[in-house]
């Protein structure tokens, strides 16, 4: 099934929906670790990381990285609402790291004069390091 997006966009079955990058610099793990109340020594000093021994930077919280997935459904389909969302944290994102979320269309429904989109979705760091994968259901209004 096809249908209409944001600017005349024709979503499908297989559709390859736009990439989103983010940085993740210290700062962010620091600002996350107050909006969680989350003072986990991991996100915050590499050295217990090191301690712990899980490496030698700290490690991104997982709050985090599934906003990344969200600012990219977002992106892709602008003011829908996610009905349903599966993730599965796979590996760490560390600070530094570059993320990459991509994903496609899997499947398109018609729900009450609207359209569901059912995305399978990969957080990726590098070219083949898999951070979190997620199966999203977006409701969206194909007129947008």
């Amino acid at each position: 099934m096809d249908t209409s997006g944001e600017g005349g966009l024709m979503y499908s079955e297989g559709f390859t929906l736009k990439d989103w990058e983010f940085l993740v610099p210290q700062e962010s793990m620091d600002t996350w670790a107050v909006i969680l109340d989350d003072p986990n020594p991991i996100h915050l000093d590499a050295n217990a990381v090191k301690q712990v021994g899980l490496g030698n930077k700290t490690i991104n919280q997982g709050p985090a990285n599934i906003a990344y997935i969200l600012n990219m459904i977002e992106e892709n389909f602008p003011n829908s609402q996610i009905l349903k969302m599966n993730n599965k944290m796979t590996d760490s994102v560390l600070e530094g790291d570059l993320v990459t979320v991509s994903g496609h269309i899997t499947e398109i429904k018609v729900e009450e004069s609207q359209f569901v989109a059912s995305c399978s979705i990969q957080l990726t760091v590098g070219e083949d390091k898999i951070a979190v994968l997620s199966e999203i259901d977006v409701l969206f209004d194909g007129s947008q």
